[in-house]
């Protein structure tokens, strides 16, 4: 791969510069509390496990009515996740996913791959285009900011670079032209951020001129931590603020986050605005209100109350205490209380229901799937019924994989597979030799809390027809062929075990090709001169030199349809 030209010195500072951005204070005064010179601490920086998941960057989006947690078809397209050798080249770790990522997903594949907080990007992503918070009136002006989403290669003095356009772009990167590699957003703050000189880490800020100015011409040379350099503003939306201020580079992050956006109004007082506003406190940090005693627990932006368990089980610091205003404490908004370790079994005291915490969420688990999953009631806490109440509840906790259930009224017989309920006809059920003593005997509720499947497939290599219907299809590798007479008889398929199953059933199995003559087989249309020999399940025609050359083996003479019908190859010459 060509080195990428983001290291490359050119005076565009394509990867510097930004848009300004859309989201701009209306005069008012900058919080006392602001020190440009130390904008977010270097751990929490890099702290890629904030989040934890995916997931919890979707409730992120979700508790703030973000136009980013739409997960529909249509928004995911907007996103523009390109084609699989594109990903590939960009060192997507998930380039053969077979789906659209979320952009929740998204942001944390981009974000800890690099070895970057999600958090900063989702700062970026509100600090560069109000898409956190931000509502907008029509698909153009979403589609547009969607694009932009990080100011990423969009300089102050010229247009958004083509090649940048694009959500996934702007947080992965991109290629030009030529072929040659550009970093995008996670990429370059994290090289910026453990950028090393002969072996030594000196990380890198912006470049400034003979001046020490970020803004002037002609660069000279490229800041690093510790330095001070001259930064311009962008004027409006706050008192008292003048043109230009000196800022020196207090730590690895400041100094990346300077050179990513060289202005420290609106730009980087904007980013520790939101910063602070949202994940001031690292998870963890119990804080209390002025005046009450109830304690919560900060988990990515929200505030959480704890109980005695769980502070105990997920070793929450209960003895430092951060007590916070009124108007700090309304900040945060309020999730659910924060519950116990995954694979944690518990019960309420009142109730008998034992439930196991998965993702965050308690699910109730019947005694049959209990005892199959080989759990054991000496692991269950019993907590406070009022406790247990209070955690997010999911989907019931199904069968292992590979299970056969039924319900009490409903008998309806299931095999359960990747957490899915999928049907079984008694014929494929018996085709595929199953047994009736191995089924578990679930209530109807329960059978019915499962999501839903398919029907199962008949076994491989039967044949299989549609009820009341004389047409014979070969069943392989998840498709059905149909069966011509000839090949019926030809290849023995009458000797198979044949499956009759129901309309449903049969339309949703592919159709693939026609099951095709034994290989060897020389045959012909009635309405045509071309005759074909049958090799790899393929018809490829014989030409006249060919034909004489295999001594003008007889041809059998189908219908023309079927013949057309069959998969082609190259001509035999």
């Amino acid at each position: 791969m060509q080195k990428s030209k983001f290291w490359n010195f050119c005076w565009l500072f394509l990867i510097s510069a930004l848009v300004l951005p859309s989201f701009v204070f209306a005069q008012q005064p900058v919080d006392p509390a602001f020190n440009p010179n130390l904008l977010i601490p270097d751990e929490a920086f890099a702290d890629v496990g904030t989040f934890g998941t995916a997931a919890n960057i979707q409730k992120f989006l979700e508790q703030r009515s973000s136009v980013l947690a739409n997960t529909s078809p249509d928004f995911l397209m907007k996103l523009r996740e390109p084609d699989t050798l594109t990903k590939v080249g960009l060192e997507d770790l998930q380039p053969n996913l077979g789906r659209l990522r979320t952009a929740a997903e998204l942001i944390y594949d981009s974000a800890v791959s690099k070895g970057l907080n999600p958090q900063v990007l989702l700062v970026m992503l509100q600090k560069e285009q109000s898409l956190i918070n931000g509502s907008f009136t029509s698909d153009d002006s979403l589609q547009r900011a969607l694009d932009r989403a990080v100011g990423f290669g969009c300089p102050d003095y010229e247009g958004c670079g083509d090649i940048f356009l694009g959500f996934y772009r702007q947080l992965f990167g991109t290629f030009d032209s030529s072929g040659s590699r550009w970093l995008g957003a996670a990429a370059s703050l994290m090289k910026s951020f453990r950028y090393e000189i002969s072996g030594v880490r000196v990380g890198r800020g912006p470049m400034v001129d003979g001046n020490n100015q970020v803004f002037g011409r002609p660069v000279v040379r490229t800041t690093r931590k510790g330095d001070s350099a001259v930064i311009d503003n962008t004027n409006g939306g706050f008192s008292g603020v003048a043109p230009t201020q000196t800022v020196t580079f207090g730590n690895f992050a400041t100094a990346a986050l300077y050179r990513y956006t060289p202005h420290v109004f609106n730009g980087n007082y904007n980013f520790w605005k939101f910063y602070t506003t949202w994940f001031r406190y690292p998870n963890g940090t119990v804080i209390q209100k002025v005046g009450d005693t109830a304690t919560y627990v900060i988990d990515n932006g929200s505030k959480r109350l704890f109980s005695a368990f769980v502070a105990q089980q997920r070793k929450i610091n209960s003895l430092n205490i951060v007590t916070v205003s009124q108007t700090e404490f309304d900040t945060y908004l309020t999730d659910k209380p924060m519950p116990p370790l995954d694979q944690t079994l518990i019960k309420g005291d009142v109730s008998a229901a034992v439930h196991l915490i998965l993702d965050t969420k308690k699910h109730i688990i019947s005694y049959p799937v209990f005892v199959q999953r080989k759990l054991s009631f000496a692991n269950v806490v019993t907590l406070p019924q009022a406790e247990v109440d209070s955690y997010e509840s999911g989907s019931i906790l199904p069968p292992l994989d590979g299970s056969l259930i039924t319900g009490e009224l409903d008998k309806t017989v299931y095999l359960m597979e990747s957490g899915l309920r999928r049907p079984i006809t008694y014929e494929v059920f018996v085709a595929r030799k199953y047994s009736f003593g191995k089924l578990m005997k679930l209530t109807d509720a329960e059978v019915s809390g499962i999501p839903s499947g398919p029907f199962v497939y008949p076994p491989d290599s039967v044949s299989i027809n549609l009820k009341g219907d004389t047409g014979i299809y070969w069943f392989k590798d998840g498709q059905k062929r149909f069966v011509s007479a000839f090949v019926f008889k030809q290849r023995g398929v009458g000797n198979f075990p044949r499956v009759s199953i129901g309309q449903d059933e049969f339309n949703q199995i592919p159709t693939g090709t026609p099951f095709p003559p034994r290989d060897g087989t020389v045959i012909k249309g009635d309405q045509s001169t071309a005759i074909y020999k049958m090799e790899n399940g393929l018809k490829r025609m014989l030409t006249a030199a060919a034909y004489k050359r295999l001594g003008y083996p007889r041809a059998t003479v189908l219908p023309q349809a079927e013949v057309d019908s069959y998969a082609s190859g190259d001509t035999i010459l």
